[in-house]
């Protein structure tokens, strides 16, 4: 069982490495092939990349056999030499009978003086589909480079090199510095952003400011009555909710901003001071009460920021 298999994988390893030049040229009429080659043809040292891109349709009834296409790692030879030109990469898209490639070649090699590289023809294999054993090649051309020196030939003395009509090469600092102002200026105004959602009051100007002006109002003016107070809270509670919002519809502020749910109990005990205030006319001026409308309409600049009101800063009094 061994030695059948060893048998099947040396019979695969010679069709793999067979020579495709013994097939017969597939025609023309059956096959469009296009080739985009690098426009820098002269220059190249070592580490220099190469792209080629091929584009390549095979018609019926003959279809690309894909094992012949270029392997990555393959070094290109001549007559037995290394050409010192590796594959690199293969970017390979295939739709039915259309190819794709894209192949990336690496320099390997260099010369004391300017030469001539090339990387060899290939031969990509076709195969008919009506009779399996009809197998043919198409010829994709040679790429024709120039591979440069990278210094001079020969030993230098660089104190008998030096010229006074050519300076040292200095490091352009301006990119590095116009790349730190740009970040700077990105992390300065991300963390303003950052301040004005997670700080209780407003930075900027004209962003909610329905509740936060009149906590400022009301904080301000200490000779302001406790029924006119009663009525602002309540005239920014409408505008807020664009309805008239008393303690039977309340749910609708909760529709409007869930945040507001969090004071329930805070919103209960405002919609009783404003009944008996405006409506019993059984409350009298008091202190306390001032003081914990101020405290409420800052809970309801924060609702209205969606900042979380927690339950241990809930505040209650007795009326």
């Amino acid at each position: 069982m061994l030695r059948f298999i060893l048998l099947i994988l040396i019979a695969n390893l010679a069709f793999a490495f067979e020579d495709p030049k013994k097939y017969p040229d597939l025609d023309e009429k059956f096959y469009s092939l296009s080739i985009t080659e690098p426009d820098q043809k002269v220059g190249y040292h070592v580490g220099d990349l190469v792209q080629r891109h091929i584009k390549l349709i095979v018609h019926e009834p003959y279809a690309l056999i894909e094992e012949s296409l270029p392997i990555v790692g393959y070094e290109k030879r001549f007559r037995g030499q290394l050409l010192g030109i590796t594959l690199q990469d293969i970017d390979k898209k295939i739709n039915k009978n259309e190819l794709d490639l894209l192949l990336t070649y690496q320099i390997f090699t260099n010369n004391v003086v300017a030469k001539p590289a090339f990387v060899t023809a290939d031969y990509y294999r076709v195969v008919n589909k009506r009779n399996s054993e009809e197998v043919l090649k198409l010829r994709i051309p040679e790429l024709t480079i120039a591979v440069s020196p990278i210094a001079i030939f020969g030993d230098i003395k660089v104190q008998e090199d030096m010229s006074g009509l050519r300076g040292p090469i200095l490091i352009e600092h301006q990119q590095y510095l116009n790349k730190i102002f740009i970040s700077s200026a990105v992390f300065i105004l991300s963390l303003c952003i950052l301040l004005y959602i997670y700080t209780k009051f407003t930075i900027l100007p004209g962003f909610k400011k329905t509740f936060l002006p009149l906590y400022r109002t009301l904080k301000k003016d200490k000779k302001i009555k406790l029924d006119e107070m009663i009525k602002s809270i309540h005239s920014q509670i409408n505008n807020y909710s664009e309805m008239s919002i008393f303690e039977k519809n309340i749910k609708d502020l909760y529709l409007k901003n869930s945040s507001f749910k969090l004071i329930e109990k805070e919103l209960v005990l405002f919609f009783k001071i404003s009944n008996q205030k405006l409506f019993t006319k059984k409350m009298q001026e008091s202190e306390e009460i001032r003081d914990w409308l101020i405290f409420f309409c800052f809970h309801l600049h924060l609702c209205e920021k969606n900042i979380p009101v927690k339950n241990a800063d809930i505040k209650l009094i007795k009326i």
